[in-house]
Parts: structure tokens; sequence; C-alpha cells
């Protein structure tokens, strides 16, 4: 192999950026609050709000049915359960 002759070009190394904190690789950059599904598994208190509060409407809509005798509190009423069944369903899957 013949030599050669003349100065080596010599490239100038680039330092790699370092990382001032540690990322979790579980969030994606650039959301900071996660999924509502993520959110309902790692905070029971607001699971519970969010139950509570689906509760009291449910409640509420079925003692106004009750009250007034009329159907569409209580299509109401009945169509709030729905929501609660969707909340398990979030957290738990």
């Amino acid at each position: 192999m013949p030599e050669r002759s003349g100065p080596r070009a010599t490239r100038a190394r680039r330092a790699a950026p370092r990382r001032l904190t540690k990322q979790h690789p579980s969030a994606p950059p650039g959301k900071s609050g996660g999924s509502l599904r993520d959110r309902l598994r790692r905070d029971p208190f607001l699971f519970l709000v969010c139950l509570g509060g689906l509760a009291f409407v449910t409640w509420v809509f079925a003692v106004t049915w009750w009250v007034t005798g009329s159907v569409v509190p209580l299509a109401f009423a009945l169509a709030s359960i729905a929501p609660a069944f969707v909340l398990f369903y979030l957290r738990d899957a």
C-alpha cells in the first residue's frame, strides 16, 4: 500500500449533547400530562372525583324523575350510567 504524502486531514469531533435530566422512555416527548388513561391509572383521587361526579348527576336525574314522573329525567339518569362504565374501561384496560 502506498503511503500518502502531505498533511493528514483530520475531522473535528463534535461532542454529543449531554442530557441534563433523566428522561423516562414511557413518556413521549412534548406531552407533559400524559393521556387520560394514564392519569386515571396513576391518580385514584381523580378517578373517584370523576366517578363521584357521575354518581351525583345520575342521582339528580333519578330524584327529578321520582318527583316529576316525567320520562325524560329517567332517560338522562339511565344514559348517565354509561360514562361510569367508560371510566372503568379506561382505568382497567
